[in-house]
């Protein structure tokens, strides 16, 4: 039979144990939030306002293009036009923060409202030809937002 003495030991080592425990948690989650906040000090992208986001959105949603050739004709460049550049850096940065983990999928669904794939399939042909014409890989992290949002679009209608 256990003592009252031995009894208090086992439960002073089993707090120290969980109190390791805890503290190690919290430290882990204080080093993943130091570590978000300096990709959001670091990236531009970022730091657009509301405001501005919103208004580059509008102003892609006004657009009228079938393919990459026409939008050169009637826009210019795509890397030159403030609008395109915020929307799909912005996006590509909140992409970049999903795959590291810093930022939850329903987050992301809740802040934008689904205005994520809608942006993408408005401005994938540009971007295919862009990618075909310069690097392959550009824009791979909006591209990467685009496939969680519609994987989580496809999950939430499955249920």
């Amino acid at each position: 039979m256990l003592d009252i003495p031995t009894i208090s030991a086992v439960v002073a080592a089993i707090s120290v144990v969980v109190g390791v425990i805890f503290a190690i948690f919290q430290m882990r989650d204080a080093a993943k939030t130091r570590h978000t906040e300096l990709i959001i000090q670091l990236n531009p992208a970022l730091k657009v306002t509301s405001s501005e986001i919103t208004e580059a959105i509008s102003k892609i949603w006004n657009l009228k293009f079938r393919n990459y050739e026409e939008y050169l004709e009637k826009y210019g460049d795509p890397l030159s036009d403030k609008a395109f550049y915020t929307v799909t850096e912005y996006y590509g940065a909140i992409g970049f923060l999903l795959h590291r983990q810093l930022i939850d999928v329903d987050i992301i669904e809740y802040l934008l409202s689904g205005s994520t794939s809608r942006v993408w399939e408005k401005l994938k042909p540009v971007i295919d030809a862009m990618r075909k014409r310069h690097m392959p890989e550009l824009f791979e992290w909006f591209e990467y937002l685009h496939i969680e949002m519609q994987k989580r679009k496809q999950t939430q209608q499955a249920q």
